[in-house]
Formats: C-alpha cells, sequence, structure tokens
C-alpha cells in the first residue's frame, strides 16, 4: 500500500491486514510521509506477543500494509 492511499484514515480506527498475516486494529494517529510509514495506537491484535507496552505508539511501514478499512 502506499502512503497517499493512507493519508485519509490519519485520527481514524481502522483495521489493517499485514504481510505477515497478523490482523491488527488500531487508531492512526500519523501518517508520515517523509519515512512512509503510519504511527498507530494498537487496540487488537492477533499477534500481540510483537507489542510489549500497551500505552505506546507503533510504527507500520505502508509497505506492511496489504488492506486497511474502517473499523465499524
Amino acid at each position: 500500500m502506499t502512503i497517499s492511499d493512507l493519508k485519509s484514515f490519519q485520527d481514524c480506527i481502522v483495521v489493517l491486514q499485514l504481510k505477515d498475516g497478523e490482523r491488527l486494529r488500531a487508531k492512526v494517529q500519523f501518517v508520515d510521509a517523509e519515512y512512509e510509514d503510519i504511527i498507530v495506537d494498537v487496540l487488537e491484535t492477533n499477534q500481540p506477543e510483537h507489542y510489549k507496552d500497551q500505552n505506546a505508539c507503533y510504527t507500520v511501514p505502508a509497505s506492511d500494509i496489504l488492506t486497511v478499512h474502517l473499523s465499524s
């Protein structure tokens, strides 16, 4: 996915499907065009071992994202 595809999702809660099989529900805090990644607050994931601190923000490279849609 390209970073321009993700810009409209800033400040939204989304579901991301990543290349490694992770399905992630997150709030997109910032879409960083310079580094081509997004900064998210993780709300739910099928791979919680990737996230040590539930109070931290995490980066997700745009190139790792297969699909994104708004969470209901």
